[in-house]
């Protein structure tokens, strides 16, 4: 039985892989941004790359505009380019951003426990192409904007933090326009998207975000999942790769900078 796994796993699942990176891709989540603010006038800011679940690159900020008040904002861009056996090269591009509010206050007998609640909201913009030098070129393409509200619980410290965040997302996809999007059989899905559809989708993406190093740089690794909820069916027709079920487990690393922490400064 052992030796029948690791068959199957050397040699059809790279096949089963590669198939489904031919899918189509309206709509991926961002990396989870979570801002740890703990006072005013602190300023953070970040930057990762998605490598499983999540938009490839990623950009965040957040500032602490009163001692329980902050804002943050973010933006993600994602791309792939996959050339197919016919000769055929499928072009995706992604580009959307993030806006939002929210309160947070520390807690315990040090103050580095930390309780955040954040909501917002963001707008997308996807275009999924083939191009191919002897047949028509089909493309997809779509808007989107999203609504997501977000608690969490964090710990700071002057060298780690550490936070789990629960987000519930919205999304609304409109404006898709098909075009020959049923020419290529390997691209084509059970669903058919046709011009000027609309389709909605909620969201669960709970995370735990760590970022350890200096008072200022830190690494940043954040580890989540993606939990179809409302119209789960409609999440995977745009992102079908999802249904292998492994791109719905997040994973990024990155960078981040922050500045006006005094709190915690000489602890």
């Amino acid at each position: 039985m052992i030796r029948f796994i690791k068959i199957f796993l050397l040699t059809c699942l790279p096949g089963f892989l590669l198939m489904c990176t031919g899918c189509v891709t309206l709509y991926k989540p961002n990396a989870i941004h979570s801002p740890m603010l703990a006072e005013k006038g602190e300023f953070n800011t970040s930057a990762s790359l998605g490598a499983s679940g999540c938009g490839l690159y990623n950009l965040q900020a957040a500032y602490g505009v009163s001692v329980h008040a902050g804002v943050m904002m973010d933006g993600m861009y994602h791309n792939r380019h996959f050339k197919s056996g016919d000769g055929s090269v499928e072009k995706l591009n992604m580009f959307s951003g993030e806006a939002g509010a929210g309160y947070f206050t520390p807690f315990g007998k040090f103050h580095k426990g930390l309780f955040q609640w954040y909501s917002g909201g963001g707008y997308g913009n996807t275009t999924d192409r083939i191009d191919h030098s002897s047949q028509p070129s089909p493309d997809l393409n779509a808007k989107y904007f999203n609504l997501f509200t977000q608690p969490g619980l964090a710990y700071t410290s002057k060298n780690l933090d550490v936070a789990f965040d629960v987000r519930a997302n919205y999304v609304k996809l409109f404006h898709i326009h098909a075009y020959l999007y049923d020419q290529f059989e390997w691209w084509n899905t059970d669903f058919r998207f046709y011009s000027d559809t609309t389709i909605d989708f909620m969201n669960l993406e709970p995370a735990i975000t760590f970022r350890a190093g200096g008072a200022k740089w830190k690494g940043i690794l954040q580890l989540g999942v993606t939990i179809p909820t409302i119209h789960s069916r409609s999440y995977f027709n745009v992102n079908t790769s999802s249904m292998l079920g492994v791109p719905l487990f997040k994973l990024s690393l990155g960078v981040s900078y922050t500045l006006g922490r005094k709190r915690i400064k000489s602890d």
